[in-house]
């Protein structure tokens, strides 16, 4: 959790489905946190294949394969300090 901002918002469809809320918005490490420690008691065989990572500027892209097989793309965006501060969440068909 240190490499990201205390502020730090995610957006995902997969936290709109487990934290049951419209927008799929966690904002602030504790509520990130409490995100995390909920999709591994959803999915305890919850692991990734790293397929590619993207940067740019102030920000990365980790492409990645999930234990359903299913393709992720997760934007970061990061701070002056170099810390994450932005995440969204893609997900393959």
């Amino acid at each position: 959790m240190t490499h990201y901002e205390d502020t730090v918002e995610l957006t995902s469809p997969v936290a709109a489905q487990l934290l049951g809320i419209s927008d799929g918005k966690v904002i602030g490490k504790p509520n990130l946190r409490a995100y995390f420690r909920r999709g591994l008691e959803a999915y305890p065989d919850l692991h990734f294949r790293l397929e590619e990572v993207l940067y740019g500027l102030n920000s990365v892209v980790l492409y990645y394969t999930n234990q359903k097989g299913t393709h992720t793309a997760e934007f970061m965006e990061l701070s002056a300090t170099g810390k994450v501060t932005r995440v969204v969440a893609n997900y393959g068909a």
